[in-house]
């Protein structure tokens, strides 16, 4: 058999593997399901499987928690995102704009905070916590698909930090047919790394060492050695945080915790 007919022979059993299990699975709820309806505990079964049928997708795949993140708009209420994601686990007050709150909500995937002027949503957070968690970025490309440099041709403004977070994230103006929202991309230190094979097993080292000769550059280089090193970061980060908003790009950087808050929060 030659190398091309082996590697079909693996993509063929691994096929037949995933078949196999999905076969088995619908068996199994199949016949649970005839039982219970047999013995007249039809509304218990139908519980039952739409229980089942939600565990296989978060187990599985991460269509729920897409469809959540995508279910959130600038313009919300906070009532109406509260009714999915229960209670926050801190609220913080911008220091830029006292009148907003952040507010600070942890699922098993992903991190969200929300950003409220009242009770309405003007912007929100996401960043993933696990490695290929890749949600769709309000009117751009997946988390994590593309570097900076080809996602956002022209960023309005980038903040990072090298003290209390290791972070680098930049903003883009969106046009009209957007609201006139900004968007924010970039990387978080506490965030998952990108699955990506041009991300490499240093990444967060690299990411890490890029943004503090950023730092340095923007203390004692001159403009031309800044650009440089802003490229540097912008053709390395794949991000794994975004933001959105109608507030200005500062607020939504403003957001993130620092390392200490975020370990003290969520106890990681």
């Amino acid at each position: 058999m030659n190398t091309e007919n082996k590697l079909d022979a693996v993509d063929v059993d691994e096929s037949s593997e995933k078949i196999s299990f999905w076969k088995k699975l619908q068996t199994t709820v199949f016949t649970l399901a005839a039982l219970m309806i047999s013995s007249g505990q039809f509304n218990d079964t139908k519980e039952l499987l739409g229980s089942l049928y939600e565990d296989v997708l978060a187990n599985f795949t991460n269509s729920l928690e897409y469809e959540l993140i995508e279910g959130i708009h600038v313009g919300n209420s906070l009532a109406f995102v509260k009714e999915e994601l229960g209670e926050p686990y801190v609220i913080k007050r911008s220091s830029n704009r006292p009148e907003l709150r952040f507010q600070y909500f942890s699922e098993e995937k992903f991190e969200l905070t929300l950003i409220t002027d009242d009770e309405r949503i003007v912007g929100y957070t996401v960043f993933s916590k696990e490695d290929g968690f890749s949600p769709a970025i309000p009117f751009a490309e997946e988390l994590g698909e593309i570097p900076l440099m080809k996602s956002n041709d022209n960023p309005s403004s980038y903040f990072f930090d090298v003290n209390n977070l290791i972070y680098f994230v930049e903003a883009q103006e969106l046009g009209k047919q957007q609201m006139f929202l900004t968007l924010v991309r970039g990387f978080v230190e506490y965030g998952a790394v990108p699955q990506t094979d041009k991300v490499e097993d240093d990444y967060n080292e690299r990411i890490t060492d890029a943004v503090r000769e950023l730092n340095d550059a923007e203390t004692f280089g001159s403009e031309s050695e800044i650009d440089t090193k802003l490229n540097r970061i912008r053709e390395q980060v794949f991000p794994n945080f975004f933001a959105i908003g109608e507030v200005d790009a500062k607020v939504l950087a403003e957001s993130l915790l620092t390392r200490y808050e975020y370990q003290m929060f969520t106890q990681s």
